[in-house]
């Protein structure tokens, strides 16, 4: 068995990694709207490839969905984080990291980079619907569950009324 030695990590992919944890949802969309929308399709569609395979999303999408695609790959990683890095082919991942550090919509994301770890937060929960009465409270707020409203929905409607599926 060799030794594996560690590899130094590829200053632009950091730089990509700080504002995938870092900058506003809404701006990181853009940036890799821009991005995508620059790199060629080939690389868009090892791109796709990467969302399909790390984060099992986007599969009746086109190389062409940029905007789709940005918002996949912005979301899923904020969900659950190294999931499409580590997907993603490194020379691909290289190119994209380059493109959206440079778009403009990453413009002056980048303050606390110089004294930020490098490490990524835990997996946020995924709001998994484990069952229950449907109805929980939230701040003096009844909030309820996708199962619940659909069964209030069925009521109301008569749609859905048969029960299938929920």
């Amino acid at each position: 068995m060799g030794t594996r030695t560690h590899q130094p990590e590829d200053q632009a992919v950091r730089q990509y990694r700080f504002l995938l944890r870092t900058a506003p949802l809404d701006a990181l969309q853009a940036a890799h709207h821009e991005a995508l929308d620059h790199l060629a399709e080939g690389q868009r569609a090892l791109v796709l490839a990467a969302v399909r395979d790390g984060l099992v999303a986007g599969q009746r999408l086109t190389p062409g969905d940029t905007a789709a695609i940005a918002r996949l790959v912005s979301i899923g990683e904020r969900r659950d984080p190294r999931v499409f890095l580590d997907a993603c082919d490194p020379t691909v991942l290289h190119a994209l990291a380059e493109a959206v550090n440079q778009a403009e919509a990453a413009f002056g994301l980048f303050s606390g980079y110089a004294a930020w770890d490098g490490s990524d937060p835990a997996p946020r929960d995924s709001g998994v619907d484990h069952g229950g009465d449907g109805a929980q409270e939230l701040n003096g707020v009844q909030v309820n569950t996708a199962r619940e409203l659909a069964r209030i929905h069925a009521a109301q409607t008569g749609v859905g009324a048969g029960g299938a599926g929920f």
